[in-house]
């Protein structure tokens, strides 16, 4: 794969299946006003919240909405950045990656305790998985890219300007053809 293959993020979530607007123009500030104060007749059988718990304003005062939209049995499935190290993958990158993990997060509790959040917010969490998805690195210009793009769409935080040389620096260290940089997601599937 050539250096300059586009976006890194249409390759780890495919290729056009997500809006350019998305990385452009993330959810802050506007995730409260998409979810409906009021359910419909009979409620939504179910609502997802993408990369949107960690970046609300208020998200205990998210999921009280979008309680009140669903239906009763109705399901959520919020996905959020996981910022614990589970696979060997993430292992390896180590301390290259610790400005991200321990990075300025909006709201750390939507990461490290949604079930929590979810629980508190009386859904009834039927899953939680975690799983790193492999973003290739296929050599420094991908690893820019990545540095500005990966924040942009709330997979990591917005570092500060020594942060964001120490992981740029690691990234352009390890890109390299075959190379990928792994991109830990957790998904929570619940119940109202």
């Amino acid at each position: 794969m050539p250096d300059s293959a586009g976006d890194p993020l249409d390759m780890l979530v495919g290729h056009h299946q997500r809006p350019a607007e998305w990385a452009r123009d993330p959810v802050r500030g506007r995730v409260l006003d998409d979810v409906p104060a009021e359910p419909g007749r009979d409620g939504a059988d179910a609502v997802v919240l993408l990369l949107a718990l960690h970046r609300a304003a208020d998200p205990v005062e998210l999921l009280a909405r979008v309680r009140r939209v669903l239906r009763p049995g109705g399901t959520l499935v919020v996905v959020t950045p996981s910022v614990v190290r589970r696979t060997p993958g993430e292992l390896l990158w180590g301390g290259a990656l610790r400005p991200v993990r321990r990075g300025p997060w909006r709201h750390r509790s939507a990461l490290d305790r949604a079930g929590w959040l979810l629980a508190a917010a009386g859904f009834a969490v039927l899953t939680d998985e975690r799983r790193a998805y492999a973003l290739p690195l296929p050599g420094a210009g991908a690893a820019r890219s990545a540095l500005d793009a990966l924040p942009a769409a709330g997979l990591w935080p917005e570092l500060g300007p020594a942060g964001r040389a120490r992981v740029g620096e690691a990234l352009a260290r390890r890109a390299g053809p075959g190379r990928v940089l792994p991109v830990p997601l957790r998904r929570l599937v619940a119940r109202r």
